[in-house]
């Protein structure tokens, strides 16, 4: 006996249900999210391997070009590229370089800069005094604003006849096809719902990406991110996200838009299009690769800028979002799938922890069984890993990095805390914190402008013309159907795992049924 003559056994048994009641609704919450990225694989495998025109529909015929503005986007018009810097000494001179030697006519190159080391010095070198691009360099004495503040500054000396910015991070390197690229995927999603405000492009993480175990995880996990889950949002009309990088805006929107001093600017800026009634575009066949973080410090404090900036604006926009008319449904729901986005790692880890001590003290609900609560941790668990197995089978790099899956779930779990921490603190702060860099290096150890996409069939890119061609050719064509079936195939079991007892009594229940009427129906004709 204990105090207040609470029995032992009735504390245990309260403890057991408890622990198994906060299971089932965090790992059933969690499951909202497993069940998303299972259908989006399903739905980016089966899209990207019959259907060419989703992402990258065909033009619509104009009758008179120069009467609307999609005629006027065919005359090359001026872009503008914004360099935002902070001491990128490492990199400064391969971005700025990889710029110039774009393949297009009328554009500048605007570096918004607020270094304070050496980065000053390399802006002052001699290469950069050239008129085709223009290059300019705008230096700010203070951050004031972090790189959204850089970018307000770049607003102010673009050229006057700029149609279209471009803004990409001081670690990328875009290749030269870029702005052609961007310009034809604006024509081909035009007239096509919505207005649209931006084109994103692929954040190929891929220069380092074999530096260490790291940078491997790092790979597979935006593989993943950008070539399933953002598929799938393009293909079903769903809010999609600009990514800080490798997109192009409309200067009309952005001149009447600008940039916010949020340490998630590019965040902000997707919400308030959305409230303005634009859309964002998204495809994977416009990249540019780029530096993966190299520490598991480092990936924290990405991380954790992040997760904090991006719950503050869910928090600050969340109501107008959902009561604005300018969002679909589809939109709408998209949002409340973001809003407790960097919490998801947190309530699998809460929910799976709460499962295995209800299991310790053996107290669940009635209508708990060993298989719901396994079946949610195994699909729960499974669900991001294979996603990015999926997105690296479709790259065509299935066999050169799949390890990285396993560094990808080990460093899902170191960066958990840090990520709930910090959106738990955008949460409840009344002002965001500060801006955290990100340390680049400049290693290279996989030089890549582009990936091949040599396992499509229908979606390869082969440009002549303006037209995709069909692909037949290349050693992995041959396990191409095999290993696509397995991986959808797997989806439909993970996602059923929780319910296999449901299904198993609703089998048994048919079964006995048919049995019972095959009886019944034997014994009709024999009296008969």
């Amino acid at each position: 006996m204990i105090k207040n003559g609470v029995d032992e056994e009735e504390l245990i048994i309260s403890i057991g249900l408890l622990a198994s009641y906060i299971a089932l609704v965090f790992g059933g919450f969690y499951f909202v999210f497993a069940l998303k990225y299972y259908v989006s694989t399903i739905i980016s495998l089966i899209v990207l391997t019959r259907n060419s025109d989703i992402l990258s529909p065909s033009l619509p015929e104009q009758s008179d070009e120069n009467n609307s503005e999609l005629g006027s986007l065919l005359l090359e018009p001026f872009i503008s590229i914004h360099l935002p810097f902070f001491n990128e000494t490492n990199v400064a001179r391969r971005i700025i370089r990889a710029c110039m030697d774009i393949d297009y006519p009328n554009y500048e190159i605007l570096v918004a800069d607020d270094s304070r080391d050496e980065t000053i010095q390399i802006m002052k070198e001699s290469e950069w005094r050239t008129t085709k691009p223009i290059i300019k360099f705008v230096h700010r004495k203070d951050r004031t604003g972090f790189k959204g503040g850089a970018l307000q500054a770049a607003q102010k000396y673009m050229h006057p006849r700029s149609k279209f910015v471009m803004v990409f991070d001081a670690d990328f390197v875009p290749p030269r096809t870029i702005i052609h690229d961007f310009l034809n995927h604006f024509k081909k999603v035009e007239n096509k719902g919505k207005p649209v405000a931006a084109v994103q492009g692929y954040q190929l993480h891929y220069l380092n990406k074999t530096e260490n175990w790291v940078t491997r995880g790092v790979r597979a996990e935006f593989s993943g991110s950008y070539m399933i889950e953002r598929v799938a949002e393009e293909y079903f009309g769903a809010l999609k996200m600009i990514s800080g990088s490798v997109f192009m805006l409309r200067n009309e929107v952005l001149r009447t838009l600008g940039w916010t001093t949020s340490i998630t600017e590019d965040w902000e800026l997707t919400l308030r299009l959305y409230l303005e009634g634009y859309r964002v575009a998204y495809t994977p066949l416009i990249q540019a690769p780029a530096e993966i973080p190299t520490t598991l410090s480092r990936l924290a404090r990405q991380r954790m800028r992040w997760a904090e900036g991006h719950t503050y604006a869910v928090k600050r926009y969340f109501w107008r979002v959902i009561k604005s008319p300018m969002l679909t449904v589809s939109e709408k729901l998209e949002f409340l799938y973001f809003t407790p986005y960097y919490l998801q790692s947190l309530f699998f880890m809460i929910g799976t922890t709460s499962f295995i001590i209800s299991e310790i003290y053996r107290q669940r609900p009635s209508f708990w069984t060993p298989m719901l609560g396994w079946g949610l941790i195994v699909s729960n668990f499974l669900a991001i890993p294979l996603m990015g197995l999926a997105g690296l089978f479709l790259e065509g790099d299935l066999r050169e990095d799949y390890s990285g899956i396993f560094s990808f779930i080990a460093i899902s779990y170191f960066v958990t805390p840090y990520q709930a921490y910090a959106a738990l603190k955008g949460l409840l702060e009344k002002e965001e914190g500060n801006w955290i860099r990100t340390l680049k290096t400049g290693h290279i150890t996989d030089n890549v402008l582009t990936i091949k996409f040599r396992l499509f069939v229908n979606w390869l890119r082969r440009l002549k013309g303006d037209k995709l061609h069909r692909v037949t050719n290349g050693p992995e064509l041959g396990m191409f159907f095999p290993t696509r079936t397995i991986l959808i195939l797997t989806c439909f079991i993970l996602v059923s795992l929780p319910f296999t007892d449901a299904l198993i009594h609703i089998i048994r229940f048919l079964g006995t049924g048919l049995i019972d009427l095959l009886i019944i129906f034997l014994g009709v004709r024999k009296i008969g």
